[in-house]
């Protein structure tokens, strides 16, 4: 049996790019294993998962045992710590590799607050140039069209838009402010709290996603100091955090303005216009290149807490924000949806079949 192996050492098993956009196409034309960290995913019926245990090491060391099993003959890898791994089954096994390129990782490296200044740019060009290597002997997929300036080559781009298909229907709003994505400073968490203790009306703050725990009791302890009612849910399945987005009363994407955000392409964004919830996102390149005037969207400038705080206001008050949002759904959910053939195609283009091999004697095929 020959098998197509996805990989991650790092993103939980639920992570809608690799398990909603990925590993559920390509169930659809290939024998999928999927291999992630445990927990393991929601829902397992169209792939056998394996879980990849322990601290980081055993984990790296489970995924090499994993790359090498006899029946994978292809693999598609969706952490740059893994490039290492998909460059040795490349030279020796001979099989196709696909690194899908989520993040840009030598822009983050330059503003990772943990890494000493004076390694953060050899740290980023260290991981600049492990990337261009990836290129010569990988297939290479692009999460955001900005990524391509990391490379020589054009490569097939498959934006993190959504899969229409699984989006809850349209529903009623309640008094929720929602934020979905991971749950960090640099996301904007702490400023959301700011300026939703600003607003003349009370509503309750959802910030769903992964958040450390450090950084979850100071936004417990400051949402307490500032009189608003915060709800941390943590880490939620796609369809349980588009559920919540579905009743929202306004969606929030307040990134900072930082390199790795300037130019990217927030699928969150999407979402919520495509749930016909109104919008208020930071005005940065990437965003504004992807909503900019598009009913329900209020772009805002980064840090500016007051304007927030009036955009806000509007979003969740006057009803013709979420009117407008509404009336937009059917554009946004046809012009900006995951494009899945793109990746079946990519995939199928890359596949390799065992090769048949003669046997000299009896002069037949296998």
């Amino acid at each position: 049996m020959n098998r197509l192996l996805v990989m991650s050492v790092v993103h939980q098993a639920d992570d809608p790019r690799v398990r909603l956009r990925t590993v559920g196409v390509l169930a659809q034309k290939f024998d999928v294993r999927y291999a992630t960290r445990p927990p393991g995913p929601t829902d397992r019926t169209d792939h056998t998962w394996v879980g990849l245990r322990g601290q980081r090491l055993p984990r790296h060391v489970a995924a090499l045992r994993e790359a090498f099993r006899g029946d994978v003959r292809m693999l598609s890898l969706h952490d740059p710590e893994l490039i290492p791994l998909g460059l040795l089954a490349r030279v020796l096994r001979r099989i196709p590799v696909v690194i899908d390129i989520h993040e840009d990782v030598p822009s983050q490296l330059r503003t990772k607050v943990w890494l000493p200044g004076t390694l953060r740019g050899p740290m980023a060009l260290t991981a600049a140039t492990v990337l261009r290597i990836a290129e010569r002997w990988l297939a290479i997929t692009l999460a955001e069209p900005g990524y391509a300036r990391l490379f020589r080559r054009p490569h097939p781009i498959l934006p993190n838009y959504p899969l229409v298909d699984r989006l809850p229907p349209l529903a009623p709003a309640s008094d929720d402010i929602v934020y979905v994505g991971d749950v960090t400073e640099a996301r904007g968490a702490i400023f959301a709290i700011e300026v939703v203790a600003r607003m003349r009306t009370r509503h309750r703050l959802r910030l769903i996603g992964r958040c450390a725990y450090p950084l979850k009791l100071r936004l417990q302890a400051l949402a307490a100091e500032r009189g608003v009612d915060l709800d941390l849910p943590g880490f939620l399945t796609h369809a349980e955090a588009m559920q919540a987005v579905s009743v929202a009363a306004a969606g929030l994407c307040p990134l900072e303005d930082q390199p790795n955000y300037r130019y990217s392409l927030p699928t969150k964004v999407l979402e919520y216009l495509a749930l016909g919830v109104p919008v208020v996102a930071s005005d940065l390149p990437g965003t504004a290149d992807l909503v900019e005037g598009r009913p329900g969207v209020q772009l805002v400038g980064p840090r500016d807490i007051e304007a927030w705080a009036e955009a806000l206001e509007r979003a969740v008050s006057d009803p013709r924000w979420r009117e407008q949002a509404v009336a937009g759904t059917d554009d946004v959910r046809e012009h900006f949806t995951w494009p899945a053939h793109r990746l079946l195609e990519t995939y199928i283009a890359l596949w390799e079949p065992p090769r048949r091999r003669i046997l000299p004697r009896a002069g037949g095929i296998v």
